[in-house]
Parts: C-alpha cells; structure tokens; sequence
C-alpha cells in the first residue's frame, strides 16, 4: 500500500512535552482526575489513544466513574491527566451504552508518566498501557519511540532518508520499542516491511525538538475492511 503525504499525518491530539507534567485535556474532562492549583505528591500522569480502526465512538470508565464528556473517536488522543495513583480500573463501552468491551486495572505509580491505548479489533478489544518515564535527553537531541497498533500490517520498520540503518526495525502489532536518541532535526521517514514491498509510507519533514519526547503511532488497516477508511497511517504525538 502506498500513500501520499496528504494521508500520512493527521497531527490531531498534538501535546506538549511530558517533562511540563501539566494535565492538559483534549476533548475530554478531568472527572476522577486531580483538579486545583497544586500537584498533591500522589499522583500519575496519564494519557489515552485510540487506535482501534473499526470501533464505534467510545466511552471510558475510571473506577465506575465515566471520564470522557465526548465520545472517545479512532485517532482522538487526550494528553497528560493526573489520577491518583494505585490500582485504577479501567473500562470502555460504546458511547451512551452499558456494554463492556475491555475491563481492565492498572498499577499507577506516584510521578510516573503513562500511555494507555485501546487497540485491536473491536470485537476483541484490547488496552495497552506503556510507561513513558525516560532519562532526559542528551543537549540537542530528542528522543523517539515507535508504537505498532496496525492490527493486520505485516513486520514493519522506520528508516531516515540519508541514514543505512533503520531507526526502528521488526515491529510488529502491539509492539512498543524503547525511546532513542536523535539529533534533534527534521526528517524525512519512511515506513516500509522487510516482508512486503508494497507498504511504501512516506512520512515527510517530521522535526524532532531539542530536549522533547516523541511516540510515532502506526494505525490503521494494511487492508481495509469493506467500508473501512482506516488505512495504514503514521501519527507523531509529544509525550
């Protein structure tokens, strides 16, 4: 599958970086999040993606509390929210319906950054939680991780335009690599499968920022369901 650069990134949910520690919220409430002025000590940092390609709008349960004011859409991203910490369950149903589709509890540690991502086929639902808590980059780099939630894609990997060596290879569905160092520049990647030559993904003049964290997200279908729009597509978020 080939796709122009119009496809490849739909920067939707772009945040700052995790080291501000800030709840920032998009498109959701903080409901069950801790509100006020001051950080109390107790306290994880969450954020939530979802990157199933065929699930309908979803709801999200903390603790039987619901979090989100609007439906919770593929691609929609929420950025850092602060919960306490602790076991924390988790549920998703459809949007306005009592149905559970993925129930499950999590351990939050107190100033850990996390990312939580509904992933997989709907009917068979599944969460991903990833620690996001890194060493702080060297002076000019950034540092980059990949996260595979193509639920069909064969192995992929991410190459630099200029650079022999893949940054990312042999990532395959729910694989999540560690973050690495780059120098912090603008590149030109690409997405393409050692197994498959037909995956060809550009992803041009993504820029890596000095001292940042980034998580480059690929989604979507290899090959679509009927009806299904969700091809294969690469997001950059900032952690």
């Amino acid at each position: 599958m080939k796709l122009n650069a119009k496809q490849e990134i739909p920067f939707k949910g772009m945040m700052r970086s995790m080291m501000m520690l800030v709840a920032t919220v998009f498109l959701l409430s903080s409901c069950n999040t801790d509100d006020g002025d001051s950080i109390p000590d107790n306290v994880a940092y969450v954020s939530l993606y979802q990157a199933s390609p065929n699930a309908p709008a979803l709801d999200i349960e903390i603790d039987n509390r619901q979090l989100n004011t609007y439906p919770f859409d593929y691609a929609d991203y929420t950025g850092y929210l602060r919960f306490f910490t602790g076991s924390r369950n988790f549920k998703f149903t459809p949007a306005n319906a009592n149905n559970i589709v993925a129930d499950t509890t999590l351990a939050l540690g107190a100033g850990r950054a996390y990312s939580i991502f509904t992933v997989g086929e709907y009917d068979d639902l599944k969460v991903l939680k990833l620690e996001d808590n890194s060493d702080t980059p060297s002076n000019g780099n950034a540092k980059v991780r990949l996260v595979n939630l193509s639920p069909d894609a064969p192995t992929l990997q991410v190459t630099a335009e200029g650079q022999a060596a893949p940054l990312f290879s042999d990532s395959n569905f729910m694989d999540a690599s560690d973050f690495m160092e780059l120098t912090a520049a603008e590149y030109d990647l690409k997405v393409t499968s050692p197994d498959d030559n037909t995956i060809e993904l550009n992803v041009p003049d993504i820029k890596f920022q000095n001292g940042y964290y980034y998580t480059i997200i690929l989604r979507g279908y290899n090959t679509p369901p009927a009806g299904n729009s969700n091809t294969l597509s690469a997001q950059i978020i900032v952690n």
